[in-house]
């Protein structure tokens, strides 16, 4: 409001001589910075409406001990569950489910099932993934965000990075998240998600992307994950998506399975 009052005052003295004229003042729209703007996309690609999501991978796979390759075909049901189906020579061999409790993966080869609770990303890459985090990995979108974080932009060229923290009680515990955009398209290009209390981390590469049904979804994806006992590497090439379309989950145990060892 002074600011309002002074502009008002100066614009009077400089347009008036000897008698006074009606003077309009103009309010300016906000300025809106780049923080603003990336903190709005990253809300926006958030909070895109994907009812469901299919299509086929192609997988390298690298650890500390073995390297391969194989298909897979994905579905997710939004909210409600993922499928997963692991081929070797066109012949499924591993059969995942997981919903919001769970993590079930049935085992053709062996003949045998196991059943998890979602703690056991927690025990494979140290980190906590709800199904939702599941679905922005796997649909390209920024994982962990929520606009009530504060969050702070660093510019270091060619890339934008929007950086915020999940808080668990003490700050040497807490968990950093790195959302980086390519300046040029304002597109998410990558995640990194750090926690050094557990000596972790996680790099998110999206090399390409793809438009379906007016969606912008991966279309090759990197992903490098540093434990204190492995080191993943992952490369996943997207096939035949299709986004929306009617799509059904089916999950068996086979009665004569038994529990993996």
């Amino acid at each position: 409001m002074r600011l309002l009052i002074s502009l008002g005052f100066v614009t009077i003295l400089f347009s008036c001589s000897k008698k006074l004229s009606d003077v309009v003042l103009v309010e300016q729209a906000p300025v809106i910075t780049k923080e603003k703007e990336l903190i709005h996309r990253l809300d926006s690609l958030s909070n895109v409406e994907v009812k469901t999501f299919y299509s086929k991978l192609n997988v390298d796979y690298t650890d500390s001990s073995q390297e391969f390759s194989f298909k897979t075909s994905l579905k997710i049901i939004s909210d409600s569950a993922i499928n997963t189906i692991i081929s070797y020579l066109n012949i499924p061999i591993v059969i995942a489910h997981i919903n919001e409790d769970s993590v079930a993966v049935v085992n053709k080869r062996e003949k045998c099932y196991s059943i998890k609770t979602l703690d056991y990303f927690k025990e494979l890459i140290g980190l906590n993934l709800e199904l939702k985090n599941l679905e922005e990995l796997f649909m390209g979108r920024p994982i962990y965000f929520d606009t009530i974080r504060p969050v702070f932009l660093s510019s270091e060229k060619p890339v934008n990075i929007i950086t915020s923290k999940i808080s668990r009680g003490q700050e040497d515990n807490d968990i950093q998240i790195n959302y980086i955009f390519n300046s040029a398209s304002n597109n998410l290009s990558g995640t990194e998600i750090l926690s050094p209390a557990d000596e972790t981390s996680v790099t998110i590469n999206y090399l390409s992307r793809q438009l379906v049904n007016g969606i912008n979804v991966p279309f090759e994806t990197e992903i490098l994950i540093i434990t204190k006992q492995n080191r993943l590497f992952i490369r996943m090439r997207y096939d035949k998506v299709e986004i929306n379309e009617a799509l059904e989950l089916i999950f068996i145990i086979p009665e004569q399975y038994e529990t993996c060892n």
